[in-house]
């Protein structure tokens, strides 16, 4: 997926969703972090995208860092984020050991080409009793009921490939050098769209969600056609979300 095509419309989704949950998860790593009295909390976001989430962050006075591969979504973190921002690789912090207090990953550990050395890298910057937290999809937990799994084929088979199941999370983390290893639900999406609604939200353009970058173009307008089809035959259609975000947590030990 290139990301510099979809950075124009990757804020889209937060325009829709508040995210409440992912929010709750993330302040609470914060929270846990700032209550060992170390002050405001410097914070890195891995795969930080538009810098919605360190935007935030960085309101609630921590002092924040993030790191993406795409030169596009990191023009767009510049104009709301004051913190350092880098081009990288999630396997390759140009951070030196011990210097973060929390490292956060949302909706993004499924892009990493090494998710091990990652997760490896995570740890060396952190400093002892440092948190770290991942907030994703796991279709191997319940794959949900989504239009997109529902109408585009073999997005739900890529997925699989694609999501790290928890067991691995949690082995990785481990292997890593990681303890107190968490896993839960961090927020339920639970959403229906007429197919006019859809459309007019720009939920089933290809940029909304990486599941639809990831299929052919015949792939994806196979599925529009699905849709469109199912409306036709059915004046009550709704095209369903129904979908669990997990949070998994994990410290550095002291």
């Amino acid at each position: 997926m290139n990301y510099d095509d979809v950075a124009a419309d990757y804020d889209r989704r937060y325009e829709l969703r508040e995210y409440r949950g992912v929010r709750e998860t993330l302040f609470g790593v914060i929270g846990r972090v700032n209550g060992l009295g170390n002050g405001a909390a410097h914070v890195l976001e891995v795969g930080c995208g538009t810098g919605r989430w360190l935007a935030e962050l960085e309101r609630s006075g921590c002092r924040v860092a993030g790191i993406d591969p795409s030169a596009g979504m990191l023009q767009r973190a510049s104009e709301r984020v004051r913190g350092d921002l880098q081009r990288g690789t999630a396997e390759k912090l140009p951070w030196p050991e011990g210097v973060f207090d929390a490292v956060i990953c949302v909706n993004a550990l499924h892009h990493f080409t090494s998710p091990e050395s990652a997760l490896l890298e995570a740890y060396r910057v952190l400093r002892p009793g440092g948190g770290f937290v991942s907030i994703g999809l796991d279709p191997h937990a319940a794959a949900g009921r989504w239009y997109v799994y529902e109408f585009f084929s073999k997005t739900l088979a890529r997925d699989l490939e694609r999501f790290p199941a928890q067991r691995q999370r949690t082995e990785w983390l481990a292997a890593a050098g990681f303890r107190h290893v968490s896993v839960r639900v961090a927020e339920r999406l639970h959403y229906q769209y007429t197919l006019d609604e859809a459309l007019d939200q720009g939920i089933l353009k290809r940029s909304f969600t990486s599941q639809l970058t990831e299929i052919s173009e015949s792939e994806y307008h196979e599925g529009m056609d699905k849709i469109r089809e199912a409306a036709e035959r059915n004046p009550s259609f709704r095209l369903s979300v129904d979908l669990e975000l997990y949070s998994t947590e994990a410290w550095k030990p002291v």
